[in-house]
């Protein structure tokens, strides 16, 4: 279990830096959400910070002094994942993609008619990751050894206090 509870922060860390940088990459489904809310601040603006908060999130998760911090504004971003996709606006199951020859404004013709999950269960399990790492780095900053994240010098114990 404790290699677990180590392994956690990192592989949350990474997807997340991972996930941001793949938002540069597809919007699709943030040009889902602007066909369907009509609201046009949705692709490319939102998109975008919404892969800078996701690649900050992941990187403070990977450095542990500002774990805390990453896991709270990752859990922050699944949440609002997960109220997105149990809205009108996007919903659970969203489209794998954009069809050929896509073009801003969207319309239903434009995307995939093939449909998935995965997006919306990702956000689940990365949105209870984070909260398990808020609590573990909470618990960590307060009080080192009871979550066996003991400093290995007096010097790591200040970093950990402060």
């Amino acid at each position: 279990m404790t290699t677990l509870k180590r392994l956690l922060p990192v592989a949350l860390g990474l997807f997340l830096v991972a996930s941001g940088i793949a938002k540069f990459a597809t919007g699709h489904v943030f040009q889902y959400i602007e066909y369907r809310s009509g609201i046009d601040l949705f692709y490319p603006f939102i998109n975008n910070l919404t892969g800078i908060a996701e690649i900050v999130a992941g990187a403070a998760i990977l450095y542990r002094p500002i774990r805390l911090a990453g896991s709270l504004l990752a859990s922050a971003l699944m949440i609002g994942a997960i109220g997105f996709h149990l809205s009108p606006w996007l919903g659970v199951s969203i489209p794998t993609g954009l069809a050929d020859g896509a073009a801003t404004p969207w319309d239903a013709s434009d995307f995939a008619t093939s449909t998935t999950s995965v997006s919306f269960f990702l956000a689940i399990v990365t949105g209870l990751g984070s909260l398990a790492t808020a609590r573990r780095a909470h618990r960590a900053r307060n009080n080192p050894e009871a979550t066996n994240d003991a400093p290995a010098t007096s010097a790591d114990a200040d970093l950990v206090r402060a």
